[in-house]
């Protein structure tokens, strides 16, 4: 596990979350995404089995690669580790998307990425899926997840950003990160007409999910008056919650619908957290996947990485495919899976 440090505790959204507030603790070593090569973190995303689904046979999937300059914000300073603060902010993203030609078989958990570079696209245009990683993770850590929804007929953004990215692992600049998903949808919207991915996404309408400090980026940009991107339909965050942001507060938040994973045995973002966020209906409506003996990491292995895979897929057709179908269906499947909780708010 990488070495992580400490960051910010919940903010004051509502008098009855006080009573919590020590519950969203992301403590050392805890919010970290998996680290590995790419390949061997299939576990998270890649290691599940596929979904049914019902958006048509899989197609294959290709991966172009973008680094994407932001020249209106900057970067911070970090003196702890000596770097200087910059006048731009630079963000990695990988784009995973339905390509031309044949689906492969699903790999099994470990095997080489599917996802073959600069692959001849799909005519779009695709609808898209904003991904956010966690505490010192990078984009490639849920690849195996972009696969699996770009399989099913979504175009999948992964952004790194430039400091709470593995190797730096800065994690107060999480108050940059939803504007870093902002910049990319823009950036996505406008990209060269030589460009491999030209009008092959539809931006106009996303859906942005994150894990751990990337679910605070989610709530970030789909729910703080800091930084509301008003083309999200949809939000999914994974073993995170709400943090504070310097320019702006929850007050009146949107009500965007949201799908809200977070594991029983949760110790770096106490599973309370989650509990009181569906039980004060945060989101309308609200779809809660609750495996009581997963971990921080672990809601991405085994069987519930399976019903995650499942229930993202049921989700992104609801607010993205205008299908309920799937996502009315979830709860059945989970209780006959017994590994999980399904809990809904309309």
């Amino acid at each position: 596990m990488a070495d992580c440090r400490a960051v910010p505790t919940l903010p004051r959204i509502t008098r009855p979350l006080l009573a919590v507030a020590a519950a969203l603790i992301l403590v050392a070593g805890g919010a970290c995404s998996s680290g590995g090569d790419g390949r061997g973190d299939r576990a998270v995303g890649g290691g599940v089995a596929e979904a049914s689904h019902p958006a048509g046979p899989p197609y294959a999937v290709g991966r172009h690669e973008l680094t994407l300059v932001d020249g209106s914000r900057p970067t911070p300073a970090v003196p702890a580790q000596g770097r200087a603060a910059e006048p731009d902010r630079t963000i990695e993203v990988e784009v995973v998307y339905p390509a031309a030609g044949d689906a492969p078989p699903e790999p099994a958990a470990g095997a080489p990425s599917p996802a073959e570079a600069d692959a001849e696209p799909l005519p779009g245009p695709w609808p898209l899926v904003v991904f956010a990683h966690g505490f010192n993770g990078r984009s490639e850590f849920f690849r195996g997840f972009a696969e699996q929804w770009a399989r099913q007929g979504y175009a999948v953004a992964l952004p790194t950003f430039p400091l709470s990215r593995q190797g730096i692992a800065y994690s107060d600049d999480y108050v940059n990160q939803p504007g870093d998903v902002s910049f990319v949808v823009d950036r996505l919207a406008d990209l060269d007409a030589g460009d491999l991915l030209d009008g092959v996404i539809d931006t106009d309408r996303y859906v942005v999910g994150g894990h751990s400090l990337g679910s605070a980026t989610v709530f970030g940009v789909a729910y703080n008056s800091c930084c509301l991107d008003p083309r999200i339909v949809g939000a999914i965050s994974v073993s995170g919650g709400p943090l504070p942001y310097p320019d702006g507060n929850y007050d009146d938040h949107p009500t965007t619908p949201m799908l809200m994973i977070h594991g029983g045995q949760d110790q770096t973002v106490a599973v309370g957290v989650g509990d009181l966020l569906f039980d004060q209906g945060w989101a309308s409506p609200l779809w809660y996947l609750r495996p009581p003996a997963a971990t921080h990491v672990s809601v991405f292995t085994d069987e519930p990485g399976q019903l995650f895979t499942e229930a993202s897929l049921a989700f992104l057709d609801a607010e993205l495919g205008d299908d309920p179908g799937p996502l009315d269906a979830m709860g059945a499947g989970v209780a006959a899976s017994g590994a999980a909780e399904w809990r809904t708010k309309p």
